[in-house]
């Protein structure tokens, strides 16, 4: 074991990472998790939908990544909170942070959105031939008040609920709630950060949770044919995961002695021109737009990056454009790719939460061979997002 070393002061204003929290289908905490994906291991459960083998005649499951044994039975709430409780509970156990720490943390949770249940909507609608205008707004209006209740349901059930289970008292005034896909978690990284400088909190849980395994979410992409199966080569597996990172200010960090992993060095989001549903290619504007503003300092120039390619070709074609587009914001032509969603499946509200945590475990296992990552976050939806991070170099590596 490499002997402790002191980490430098960290700069003034400066927000850090200083614990981390997972569950995926590779494992229940975020040392076998990213050990696993490390390894290069694939967890495959066989999905309750199932698709024509056209060579045996047979019908055969759908795979995907479940976390096997956590969430056997579970579903709706009840399945969110399984994986957010365990995560979260990795997290609480690495950040020792005390009950007074509590009314000065914030709570930041991404959660699903509804982006693929309102475009099946349009394509059922449509499919029926013109639907007068009442009665597409009728649906429209029906289908949109059924997933404001459901985010309401999220927010007044599922939070409460998951920091009861692990005893923290987070005030409901620094609670905020995310819907959305892959980049939100920018969104709630960044929002945290801005909370944290105007010094309206000292420190700020940010995390998600998301499952694309089971239930009308499965369904529902299954429908939309964008799941790869044995005719359909051209698409992603299913996942579901949570997970967590504690941001927190330089000067409380030091204030409770707590030692730093990595430094939140820059974040971005920006909205792409349409979505997936407008059937239009998407040219990778906004997502350059992204790398370039968490780039804009010539020191920055990370060899490593995590971006959320999962198999899907329209994915695919939006980060190629986009790749043309970086190398001109400065991003080095010769990098390493980690993706995420190759050893746990497309995990949706939770990938952002994940890719930091593989980028920031890598740091401190001192595999990263970077001392920057960037962390790159597309979706079906408009938004897009990029954190970059940097290494500690001359902490002392956790033993986790």
């Amino acid at each position: 074991m490499t002997a402790p070393v002191s980490a430098p002061p960290l700069p003034v204003g400066a927000i850090a990472i200083t614990a981390l929290g997972m569950t995926t289908s590779g494992g229940l905490d975020v040392a076998s998790a990213c050990a696993s994906a490390r390894a290069g291991a694939t967890h495959w459960t066989q999905l309750d939908v199932e698709e024509p083998d056209l060579d045996t005649l047979e019908s055969v499951p759908l795979k995907g990544h479940a976390v096997r044994g956590l969430t056997d039975g579970f579903e709706g709430i009840g399945r969110l909170l399984r994986l957010g409780d365990a995560a979260l509970s990795d997290l609480m156990t690495s950040a020792k942070l005390e009950p007074a720490h509590h009314a000065r943390t914030g709570f930041h949770l991404c959660l699903p959105g509804h982006f693929h249940a309102t475009w099946l909507l349009q394509l059922e609608l449509l499919g029926q031939g013109p639907a007068p205008m009442d009665v597409a707004r009728a649906e429209f209006a029906r289908h949109f008040e059924e997933q404001r209740q459901w985010r309401d349901k999220l927010e007044t059930s599922l939070v409460p609920s998951l920091l009861s289970m692990q005893d923290v008292s987070i005030p409901p005034a620094l609670r905020s709630c995310f819907h959305g896909g892959p980049a939100i978690f920018a969104q709630a990284v960044e929002q945290a950060i801005q909370r944290l400088r105007l010094r309206e909190l000292d420190r700020c849980i940010v995390g998600g949770i998301d499952t694309c395994v089971h239930g009308d979410a499965l369904t529902t992409l299954h429908t939309l044919g964008l799941l790869r199966t044995e005719e359909q080569p051209s698409g992603f597996f299913p996942g579901e995961a949570s997970a967590f990172v504690l941001l927190e200010r330089a000067d409380a960090l030091r204030a409770r002695s707590a030692p730093a992993e990595a430094t939140v060095t820059a974040v971005a989001t920006r909205p792409a021109a349409h979505d997936r549903a407008a059937d239009k290619p998407e040219h990778g504007v906004a997502l350059s737009a992204a790398v370039e503003a968490c780039l804009g300092d010539p020191r920055r120039k990370p060899n490593l990056v995590v971006v959320n390619l999962n198999g899907d070709e329209f994915r695919a074609r939006e980060f190629g454009m986009a790749l043309v587009r970086m190398r001109e914001a400065g991003l080095p032509a010769e990098l390493r790719y980690w993706y995420p969603p190759e050893p746990f499946g497309e995990l949706g509200a939770a990938t952002g939460a994940v890719s930091a945590c593989l980028a920031v475990r890598a740091f401190t296992r001192s595999y990263a061979e970077s001392d920057q990552a960037l962390i790159l976050l597309m979706g079906d939806d408009a938004a897009r997002g990029a954190l970059l991070l940097d290494d500690i170099p001359t902490q002392s590596r956790s033993t986790r």
